[in-house]
């Protein structure tokens, strides 16, 4: 288990000097940056439909990023079309079967066999017997997907073994059936990594979008204080990005530099919204958000 934690002591200086300027409670000011923070982590965490890994933006918590995560599985476990020079193939780590037909070999030792193609009446192809598995279950699915993943949990370029004078894939052939209920268990998995710190926003009231929120409660912890020497601590206990920390650490960054900005802005007499209220370019507080 790989456990990443974001503490809000490290923006400690940017938040005091922030609470200072504006004359308002440190403990709301961290409530809400803890969550800004939290939430800034999981806009750039994988699946995201941007590639800049250190500027959060909302396209991170969208539809369009769970569809992207989501497309990725597919193309991953069934291929699909993708960027010519792409690192992961257009071939998927498992085929359906569809109205394929296998001949079984003549010889019972005989290590591939013949497949003729439902989807090409005329097409027969050499195949590795072994990973003919119509009604495989979801563990020997999900076993023979692990196998291949690699370090980003993504699928490369499928494999060929050699048997004897043939060539063959390293593809499983299951039903439709057993393909689309993995896909479906796959699938149901995105967001996973973003969760590790949605306890984290959710403790702070920050919002979370469902598809990140259902992992909340296995991904990750959170352990808050918004009394005396408030603080925010989020942990995200098994997350399996690699180098998560890069992603903590960009999140921070970006918050620190924000809360600073916000800062100048008070001492040059500008309004400034904190989320849980206005400063008017007077230095006047108005709140709009209850503690």
């Amino acid at each position: 288990m790989i456990a990443v934690q974001f503490n809000s002591s490290a923006l400690d200086y940017a938040l005091q000097r922030l609470a200072s300027a504006a004359k308002v409670d440190l403990a709301k000011v961290i409530k809400q940056e803890g969550g800004n923070v939290a939430k800034s982590i999981m806009m750039i965490l994988p699946p995201t439909p941007s590639n800049d890994e250190t500027k959060p933006k909302s396209a991170g918590l969208s539809t369009k990023a769970k569809q992207q995560g989501e497309n990725a599985i597919k193309s991953d476990l069934f291929g699909g079309r993708r960027k010519s020079g792409a690192r992961y193939s257009s071939v998927g780590l498992f085929q359906r079967i569809n109205g394929s037909t296998l001949q079984p070999p003549k010889r019972a030792r005989t290590e591939t066999a013949a497949v003729n193609l439902g989807w090409e009446r005329s097409k027969k192809i050499r195949i590795y017997m072994k990973f003919w598995r119509p009604n495989a279950s979801d563990a020997e699915m999900n076993n023979f997907h692990l196998r291949f993943r690699n370090r980003y949990g993504r699928v490369g370029f499928v494999s060929r073994s050699t048997i004897g004078r043939w060539k063959v894939q390293d593809q499983m052939w299951i039903s439709n059936d057993r393909a689309d209920t993995y896909l479906q268990a796959v699938q149901s998995r995105v967001g996973f990594a973003k969760a590790g710190f949605a306890a984290a926003a959710l403790a702070c009231g920050i919002r979370v979008p469902a598809w990140v929120r259902r992992h909340a409660k296995a991904a990750g912890t959170s352990t808050v204080n918004f009394g005396q020497n408030p603080y925010v601590i989020g942990t995200a206990t098994n997350i399996k990005v690699p180098d998560a920390g890069r992603y903590v650490e960009a999140g921070l960054k970006f918050r620190e530099k924000i809360t600073l900005k916000k800062v100048d802005a008070i001492l040059a007499n500008r309004a400034v919204n904190l989320g849980f209220a206005r400063v008017d370019g007077a230095g006047k507080v108005q709140e709009n958000m209850p503690a």
